[in-house]
Formats: structure tokens, C-alpha cells, sequence
């Protein structure tokens, strides 16, 4: 039996958005990782930052954009490219993401936790009247872990099964596997998958240094279309090694860094 394999990449990434290139300044040792703005104060305040992407032609409706975690706005590119060319049957074709850390809330809703607590303890009435009512009703559109899958699978046109992981590099590897075996197994002709992360906030700094993760975080996504007769998965520790140095810790990217050439 033919196993599966990677029939095509898409990614966006600190340092570039084709996927020769972006290898070649990896392996070439330069590096996205700058000072970022609010990090300054942290023992390393560099980060590996995203310029855009443009969204243009990845995006159904315009309107969409405001529904957007960071995340899903690096992935629909990164889905897309994988997808150019893709003439099967977008009914059947899986799904498989992996997801970092959930986004923080920056601030959105301060007003309804300040409503909901009393003499320093959480009410539960106040939890159902009006700190219901100041919770910001488009919030957990941009929070939930699913929500980068659902966008992808919206504006791609995606319906086959699905799945999302949540986590670090191993949410990466998990999601994967579980493509890999989809398409082994029959389940699917054909399966998308991917990772797209963001961790270059303030808050989510925070939480990498409660983590003891040290390493300057980046941001990025990569997605590749996995089918029968496709070039095998091998993870490179040298092409792990080049990535992490050029964007920076990008959790369960890193997981998916084995869809690249080695």
C-alpha cells in the first residue's frame, strides 16, 4: 500500500512565505528575532513578528476579518497555498490543526470581571446578570482553540472530518499523525493539516516565563496537503534547529516542521 505523504506546503512565516526561501535564509542563520515592543523588560525581548500577512483572497467576506484570532489570520494563507492546485473533493478532504496557547484577552473584558466580583470573591448571581451583559459577545470568537480550524474550514470550504489539538510542539506532532493516519486508513482521500501560533503579546509572555520557556517567541503557520504517493514526513533535527533560531518558539509549529523538505 502506498502510504501517505506531503503533496504540498504552505506557510507564513517572520522571515518569508515561500517555502524555498524561507529554508534557504534558515539554513543561511538569519534571523526574524528583534526587539518587540513590550518585551523590552523581560530577560530576552526579542521576538520573531509577522509582517501582515494580507488576507487578500483568503477571505470570503471582508467583515470577516474582525473575527479573527492572530492565529487564523496566519493560517488561512499558510491553508491556501497548501490548497492551490487541490482538485478533490473539498467535501471529503480532512482537517487537522494544532494550536498554541489560548489568546489572551487583552482587556475586553476587565468591565464584566470587575462586575462580577463581590467583597473579592466571585458572585454567581452577578456572574448571571450583568457580568453576563458586559461580556464582550464576539470575545470567545477569537479565545476558543477550535476557532482557528473553523475559519480555515469556513473560508476554504473544508467539510471533511476534523480535529483540533491544543498545546506545544507535541499538538504539532499529534495533529500530524492523526492526518497521516486518516489518509492511511481510507478515511480520507486527501487531509489538511497544520498549525498556526501567535505568542508574541505581553501576556503570553508572561505565561512562557511561568512555563520556564526562555526561548524568544515568534509567530507563524505551516499547512500541508497530505495524500497517497506523497513525500514522506522525516523530521530533521538540523531544519528544527534552523527554524526555532530564525522565527523563534512557535509552540506547535515546531510540530509541524517535519512536512519540510530536509
Amino acid at each position: 500500500m502506498t502510504r501517505a505523504g506531503v503533496l504540498a506546503v504552505g506557510l507564513v512565516t517572520p522571515i518569508g512565505e515561500d517555502l524555498p526561501a524561507v529554508l534557504g535564509r534558515a539554513r543561511a542563520g538569519e534571523t526574524a528575532l528583534r526587539p518587540a515592543p513590550g518585551l523590552q523588560d523581560l530577560p530576552d525581548g526579542r521576538a520573531g513578528v509577522v509582517e501582515g500577512p494580507s488576507l487578500v483572497g483568503w477571505l470570503r467576506r471582508k467583515k470577516d476579518a474582525r473575527l479573527l484570532p492572530r492565529a487564523a489570520e496566519l493560517a488561512l494563507p499558510a491553508a491556501g497555498r497548501a490548497l492551490l492546485g487541490f482538485a478533490g473533493d473539498f467535501e471529503e478532504l480532512g482537517l487537522c490543526v494544532a494550536v498554541g496557547r489560548e489568546p489572551p484577552d487583552e482587556g475586553e473584558a476587565e468591565a464584566s470581571l470587575a462586575a462580577i466580583a463581590r467583597d473579592g470573591q466571585l458572585d454567581y448571581e452577578l456572574l448571571g446578570g450583568p457580568g453576563r451583559a458586559l461580556y464582550p459577545p464576539l470575545l470567545p470568537l477569537r479565545t476558543l482553540p477550535n476557532m482557528v480550524l473553523a475559519h480555515v474550514a469556513i473560508q476554504h470550504g473544508i467539510r471533511g472530518e476534523n480535529g483540533t489539538w491544543a498545546g506545544g510542539a507535541e499538538a504539532g506532532l499529534q495533529a500530524l499523525r492523526a492526518a497521516l493516519r486518516l489518509v492511511d486508513e481510507g478515511r480520507a482521500a486527501y487531509c489538511l493539516v497544520g498549525a498556526a501560533s501567535s505568542e508574541v503579546d505581553l501576556a503570553s509572555a508572561r505565561d512562557r516565563l511561568r512555563l520556564g520557556r526562555t526561548f524568544p517567541p515568534g509567530e507563524a503557520a505551516i499547512f500541508a496537503l497530505i495524500g497517497r504517493g506523497g513525500r514522506p514526513v522525516r523530521p530533521d533535527a538540523a531544519v528544527t534547529a534552523a527554524m526555532r533560531a530564525a522565527i523563534g518558539d512557535c509552540g506547535p509549529v515546531e510540530g509541524m516542521y517535519g512536512v519540510l523538505p530536509g
